[in-house]
């Protein structure tokens, strides 16, 4: 069954309940969440993915979630649909914003807390971590489906752990300077998974951080290796070379599909960056072996 046509399990911006949590079972079909403006207010979404492939989509923009377990933290200015694979399982729970605001409420860490709930964030969970996680996403799915004694302040308990554990994958090493843009790093790959067909500014992502352009600038280098536009040329090279091969589209709506105004432009670029143009790139891929089983472009 194609991903577009996989039946909903939940829609995340239902408002039945202040916390929605449940378990996702595995199921010989995908499942698709849509991440929509709720009539109640705005809420946060969360996925613990513990297997199979999952990526977020966001207005085409496809954020691949890396191989389980892994944890996804979908804020509530987001928008899209949050996609898994067939025999995929985890957990999730959409909350209330200003619920989790008073969760974070005035503890030492709640100036890094309270931005960290404004910001995508998809990560690897940490092996260290992922039982207390999962345990946490359990809890919620416990607490909201048979409420007791004290319910609120469990699930209340079980939130701020989720949001501690996301804290520290998204935080930097505590030590080395080496490792000082190691978040901005992390948080720029997340942006540009989701505007690198924008054909935004190096100053405009850096503003999307709150960071300062040099600041932006070092932190790939040290992190990465290559600077910021290197990095946006890549993930444009990587979603054109993937359409090319697992689509019939024609270059020119590629390219369009792209961001791109200018087919020919498209081409030139193309071919600076990977050393052919998109037509011999295709050729030459037609012509090679498939794709492995269970790559992304072999999803049903």
């Amino acid at each position: 069954m194609p991903l577009d046509k996989a039946r909903p399990l939940l829609r995340a911006d239902s408002a039945r309940s202040a916390i929605i949590a449940s378990a996702i079972e595995p199921d010989v079909a995908p499942r698709a969440w849509s991440i929509a403006r709720g009539h109640a207010g705005p809420r946060c979404h969360a996925f613990l993915v513990m297997r199979g492939e999952a990526v977020f989509v966001d207005a085409g923009a496809i954020v691949r979630v890396p191989k389980g377990p892994a944890i996804a933290w979908l804020p509530s200015s987001t928008r899209g649909e949050f996609r898994l694979a067939a025999g995929g399982d985890g957990a999730m729970f959409s909350a209330p914003e200003d619920l989790l605001w008073r969760v974070v409420g005035e503890s030492p860490l709640a100036v890094q807390l309270r931005r960290l709930l404004g910001a995508v964030l998809i990560a690897a969970a940490p092996a260290v971590a992922v039982n207390e996680i999962a345990a946490s996403f359990s809890a919620l799915t416990r607490e909201t489906r048979d409420p007791r004694a004290g319910s609120s302040a469990m699930t209340g308990l079980h939130l701020g752990l989720i949001v501690l554990h996301l804290w520290r994958i998204g935080a930097p090493p505590p030590s080395g300077q080496g490792h000082a843009g190691a978040s901005t790093a992390q948080r720029f790959r997340q942006l540009v998974e989701l505007h690198y067909r924008d054909n935004l500014r190096v100053d405009e992502f850096a503003a999307m951080l709150g960071v300062t352009r040099a600041h932006l600038h070092d932190a790939c280098l040290r992190v990465n290796g290559r600077p910021p536009q290197a990095l946006v040329h890549e993930r444009l090279i990587d979603e054109a070379r993937m359409r090319l091969t697992q689509t019939r589209l024609p270059v020119e709506q590629v390219a369009y599909g792209l961001g791109f105004r200018d087919a020919a432009y498209f081409s030139r670029f193309f071919r600076r960056v990977s050393g052919e143009t998109p037509g011999a790139f295709r050729k030459a891929a037609a012509a090679s072996p498939a794709n492995a089983p269970g790559s992304f472009a072999a999803w049903p």
